[in-house]
């Protein structure tokens, strides 16, 4: 467990008894002199004001002493300690992933569904390095079957947080996973989360994905058959030729997107790897589509 150094004075008592607990292998014990010293400026009658400055004084070792609470609590399966010291971990600026982890999965044993979905939301804005939250909203919002507030809170969320990339991956992924899907929507909110974070992966990825589907919605409506049937008989090259330009250009731009996150995640092929085998194979660009392919199977 880390440990944030700090000269001990009567309330440090706490957090150092912490520590001592720990070294004995004492997690409760541990868990609970943690939440203690967390309490202990409120405890003590401070005002708000007092109590703010105490923590901007100290805030790495007030940080790790609520990480380190309800990472405890959590091991021992105290779901309540864990919803106790929760506050203090939440107002760490740079969210850590197990603050919200430990906290959904207490909010959820203890069915408290409209703090889980707070959480989640929290943890999408404050810990974009943790893609599963973005993962876990998408798949919330899709489970409720209420598209347009969904999208409704999104908006609120994004007004909130528009410096938030995933927020606006989010959106996009809800248009184009949508039983009526509208890749138009989709591909401008990919496109606003890549301008607010460049190593976008997934948006990029799923930018991609817009224009290939593109191509296939407009196969299932009846566009391009000579194309997709293989038919170029001399008679039809001229229609077989505009068909290919046409379905090109839809895949030249999946490419660019596509290529684009394989840069940036080259080890990540269900992201990208089938599609790009797509484009190049419909781009006629035999040598990269058979690098891609054995590449991909070598692994």
């Amino acid at each position: 467990m880390a440990k944030a150094q700090k000269s001990p004075d009567a309330i440090d008592y706490y957090n150092h008894l912490a520590y001592r607990c720990h070294e004995k292998g004492d997690k409760a014990g541990a868990a609970k002199n943690f939440l203690l010293y967390l309490e202990e400026p409120r405890r003590r009658g401070m005002t708000a004001a007092q109590q703010d400055s105490l923590y901007k004084a100290d805030k790495r070792v007030y940080d790790q002493a609520a990480v380190n609470a309800m990472y405890l609590f959590f091991s021992t399966g105290d779901m309540d300690g864990v919803l106790k010291a929760m506050p203090y971990g939440r107002r760490i600026e740079k969210g850590v992933s197990n603050v919200y982890i430990t906290s959904m999965e207490a909010a959820k044993e203890k069915g408290m569904n409209d703090l889980y979905l707070e959480l989640l939301k929290e943890g999408v804005v404050k810990c974009p390095q943790n893609e599963s939250f973005a993962d876990q909203l998408i798949e919330y919002y899709e489970k409720t079957g209420n598209p347009s507030k969904a999208q409704a809170e999104l908006d609120n969320l994004i007004a909130q947080h528009p410096e938030s990339a995933d927020l606006w991956y989010i959106k996009g992924a809800l248009y184009f996973n949508a039983e009526k899907r509208d890749n138009i929507s989709a591909r401008s909110c990919f496109s606003k989360a890549i301008a607010l974070d460049e190593q976008h992966v997934r948006a990029c990825a799923a930018m991609g994905n817009t224009y290939i589907q593109d191509v296939n919605e407009l196969r299932n409506q009846g566009k391009f058959p000579l194309f997709f049937s293989g038919s170029n008989q001399q008679v039809k090259q001229s229609v077989y030729k505009k068909e290919l330009a046409e379905v090109q250009t839809y895949y030249y731009n999946a490419r660019t997107y596509l290529e684009m996150a394989r840069r940036m995640a080259p080890e990540k092929y269900p992201l990208w790897g089938e599609q790009l085998l797509s484009c190049y194979k419909i781009l006629n660009q035999k040598d990269k589509y058979d690098a891609l392919y054995k590449e991909m199977n070598e692994e």
